[in-house]
């Protein structure tokens, strides 16, 4: 059986596996985060994750 990501079709799979993805993740700075009250409102605890949500062509979700 050969593996179709082997640069060399002879059937071996490569010395080192392929990555499918990479991700970045950028580190957040701590900041205040808001009170119960409002962070249930708005979604979040973080004042910088509060983003505006738009929709385009039909209703808002939630």
């Amino acid at each position: 059986m050969s593996c179709c990501c082997s640069s060399d079709r002879s059937g071996a799979a490569p010395a080192r596996p392929l990555s499918l993805a990479m991700t970045t993740v950028p580190i957040q700075p701590w900041e205040e985060p808001y009170d119960p009250c409002k962070a249930l409102k708005t979604g979040t605890i973080f004042q910088s994750l509060n983003l505006p949500f738009y929709v385009t062509g039909g209703e808002a979700n939630g």
